[in-house]
């Protein structure tokens, strides 16, 4: 048995010999895939209240705001035409990559890159 396991006790997975070594045999895209991995599920979860922050239970006035938002852009309104508030709403409630969900570039933040029908807009963003 090792040093840090005792009888009825689970060992440590912060000082793991296992996890450790997997750790360093990981290639530095294996690592980074990974940490996307983690953000991607813990990202909306509160550690501090135990709450899981996502659209369903933010704010009213946010809501509001992400409502307006979000049917601006349905209706044509170009990611590089919100101010920065609008932005920040965005990345509160789908991340830092928001952009992504409407299916636009980081680049399309500053300038017109991607150029599109408004029926090309994911319907899961309704």
């Amino acid at each position: 048995m090792s040093s840090n396991k005792s009888i009825g006790q689970r060992p440590s997975l912060w000082n793991n010999e296992m996890v450790n070594s997997a750790l360093k045999s990981m290639s530095p895209s294996d690592l980074e895939h990974y940490k996307k991995l983690g953000e991607g599920l813990y990202k909306d979860l509160n550690f501090e209240t135990s709450n899981v922050e996502t659209k369903e239970n933010i704010p009213p006035y946010l809501a509001d705001a992400l409502a307006y938002i979000v049917e601006s852009i349905k209706s044509g309104l170009h990611p590089s035409m919100l101010d920065e508030d609008e932005k920040k709403v965005l990345e509160e409630v789908y991340g830092k990559e928001w952009y992504k969900k409407f299916d636009y570039t980081e680049e399309d933040l500053t300038e017109i890159v991607t150029i599109k029908r408004i029926s090309s807009i994911p319907k899961s963003t309704f």
